[in-house]
């Protein structure tokens, strides 16, 4: 059962987010995760959602999610990801 992280991104600084994404994505692919998308122009069909920059990541299980968000590798990443960054965070998993 795959899970799927889909963030809603809104990047205030693109050169400091940079550091984020730089560190963040050798520790995501450790963890069995990877980037199946990220898009700064989303088609809206319907509703009034329009993230800046729509992102989803795939993990094996919701289980590999969390374990991969309450990492200590991870943990000092949130703190540079607020700073450069807000973001609304959801997880679904495949039945």
């Amino acid at each position: 059962m795959a899970a799927y992280v889909v963030i809603d991104l809104n990047v205030a600084d693109p050169a400091g987010f940079q550091q984020y994404v730089d560190g963040v994505m050798p520790l995501l692919e450790k963890a069995g995760g990877r980037n199946v998308l990220t898009d700064g122009d989303a088609l809206v069909l319907e509703g009034d959602w329009a993230p800046p920059t729509l992102v989803i990541h795939e993990f094996r299980d919701r289980a590999a999610v969390q374990e991969f968000w309450d990492s200590p590798e991870y943990q000092p990443f949130k703190e540079l990801r607020r700073k450069y960054s807000t973001v609304k965070v959801v997880v679904g998993e495949t039945a």
